[in-house]
């Protein structure tokens, strides 16, 4: 990252920049924007709601988990991640989350290059309950493909 765009940030908490919801996830974003090198978010996930099982083209993730326990569905493997892990995954590779637990979880998403938050505003700008055709849209614009239903807890 040049200098001039160099963040630095005086305390240990980051101030998120922009907020985003949707599909029962709520993320706080850090870090974006069209030309950064990456997107760091705090997620909130509630209870029975995640991500649908997709495919980022062009995006590698890490996800650390701050609270709660998740599962996640990385490839055809469902791998239980409690909170002080993490859990990374490659571009390419399908994946999924949901909380374990009948309550929230929350974690740090990292995903590069960066773009992840304008897919997250993009989705959470959209009616609900939500049209099909937009949200293969929004994917299509961002270079994600929903391949199935959230995975199962």
């Amino acid at each position: 990252m040049p200098a001039e765009e160099t963040n630095i940030f005086p305390s240990a908490k980051c101030q998120p920049i922009a907020r985003a919801a949707f599909a029962g996830i709520e993320a706080d974003i850090l870090v974006g924007g069209e030309n950064s090198p990456m997107t760091a978010m705090n997620l909130t996930v509630r209870p029975n709601t995640g991500a649908p099982a997709h495919i980022s083209h062009s995006e590698d993730k890490f996800f650390l988990v701050t609270e709660g326990r998740l599962v996640f569905l990385v490839g055809d493997d469902r791998v239980e991640v409690n909170s002080g892990e993490s859990i990374s995954v490659g571009q390419g590779v399908v994946h999924s989350f949901t909380p374990l637990d009948e309550s929230v979880a929350k974690m740090t998403l990292v995903s590069t290059p960066g773009r992840h938050d304008l897919f997250f505003q993009a989705m959470g700008s959209l009616s609900t309950p939500h049209i099909m055709e937009e949200v293969q849209t929004v994917c299509q614009q961002f270079g994600q493909t929903i391949v199935g239903p959230v995975i199962e807890p």
